[in-house]
């Protein structure tokens, strides 16, 4: 993964070789120093740094379609004696690690802004039982979920199976993955963020639950652009045993932005 360090030098490098460098995108080196923090969240239960777990009521939870209620620790509470010498969290990422794979993240001032929570069991359950029997193994340790958030949003992660939590700045944890000094692809790096990465990779950055995308050979080299869009709105029409969810409402200007970045990715590999 390339560094902030390894960053400047090859600033340093182009204009050694009197070539004008190219100004980096402001934003994202904001925090480039910040030392990424690997949160075992079983092991912090063990040393005792969770807050006392409380009983929440969901308006709508985004896997089960519904109202529910859990017994959680927020999540607020578990990160902010982490924090406790970060002035500032702009530009800084959190990403939630699963179990099965699965990978989203959020921006860090976005999570701490909202009421978030570990939920560890169902209280719509019998007495005695966590989690529904078809559920249990996939949603231990913790469930993520939010109070507040409509039924629309997709900006909020929902993930099962929480086991890890890694908070990083942008560049030092994206940096392979985001194409510096392109406009037009990072709109379509932002749009896969969102609704592909956690995931798929892209140059080993992102989820590993389903296919790398990008490295070595990238998606868009040996498929067709009409069959990524036709695969990403309905998988099981390609695929009689797919898992991945497809994504029919996604509009086609923005596939099409993300096909943009997937394309201007094809040059641009993991530094080894």
């Amino acid at each position: 993964m390339r560094t902030t360090m390894l960053f400047y030098s090859l600033i340093a490098l182009l204009a050694a070789c009197n070539s004008p460098a190219p100004k980096p995108d402001e934003d994202t080196l904001v925090n480039a120093d910040f030392t990424p923090l690997e949160i075992d969240l079983e092991n912090l239960l063990q040393e005792g740094k969770f807050p006392k777990d409380t009983l929440i009521t969901i308006t709508y939870d985004h896997f089960f379609k519904q109202k529910k209620r859990f017994k959680a620790y927020p999540l607020a509470a578990i990160l902010k004696p982490l924090l406790a010498q970060v002035k500032d969290t702009s530009n800084l990422r959190i990403t939630f690690t699963c179990i099965d794979g699965y990978a989203p993240n959020m921006n860090l001032s976005k999570v701490m802004e909202h009421e978030g929570y570990l939920a560890v069991q169902d209280l719509d359950q019998p007495e005695g039982k966590d989690w529904a029997d078809s559920l249990a193994n996939k949603f231990r340790p913790y469930y993520l979920v939010w109070q507040g958030i409509g039924k629309t949003d997709e900006t909020f992660a929902w993930p099962y199976g929480v086991a890890e939590i890694r908070i990083a700045s942008f560049i030092y944890d994206f940096a392979d993955a985001y194409p510096m000094h392109n406009k037009a692809a990072q709109k379509g790096f932002t749009l896969y963020q969102l609704h592909c990465m956690k995931c798929h990779s892209i140059n080993m950055v992102g989820g590993v639950m389903g296919p790398e995308f990008n490295y070595p050979k990238s998606i868009t080299t040996y498929w067709e652009k009409e069959d990524i869009w036709n695969f990403l709105r309905n998988p099981q029409s390609y695929r009689y045993s797919a898992k991945m969810p497809g994504l029919p409402d996604l509009p086609k200007k923005e596939f099409e932005e993300i096909y943009t970045y997937l394309v201007a990715m094809q040059g641009k590999k993991p530094q080894e």
